[in-house]
């Protein structure tokens, strides 16, 4: 999604953590994020019928245009939807007229 002040990139992903996580903003105005649920632990005297959880990772890129702020980007996990806000550079007058002295 993009607004008038930044880029939002929504990702559903329940069952993580934010520590899970990992997210970077490239001089190549790539953002990548990946991450990796591991499986759950066993309880100790516990046993286990059926087990339908497993250890799961994802990567994805999103290439964005030349004019994002790279050192604030920011992101938030809520609800199991990770959400990242790439804020946009001003952008520059489109046309400038000089004169000559």
């Amino acid at each position: 999604m993009e607004t008038a002040d930044a880029f939002v990139i929504k990702v559903d992903l329940p069952g993580f953590d934010k520590d899970q996580f990992d997210i970077e903003a490239g001089p190549d105005h790539v953002v990548r994020l990946s991450g990796k649920q591991s499986e759950e632990k066993e309880t100790e005297g516990a046993k286990y019928h059926m087990r339908e959880r497993s250890q799961v990772e994802f990567s994805r890129s999103f290439r964005l245009p030349q004019n994002i702020k790279q050192q604030e980007v920011s992101a938030g996990y809520e609800n199991g939807v990770l959400t990242v806000t790439v804020p946009k550079v001003e952008k520059a007058a489109e046309k400038l007229k000089v004169q000559v002295k």
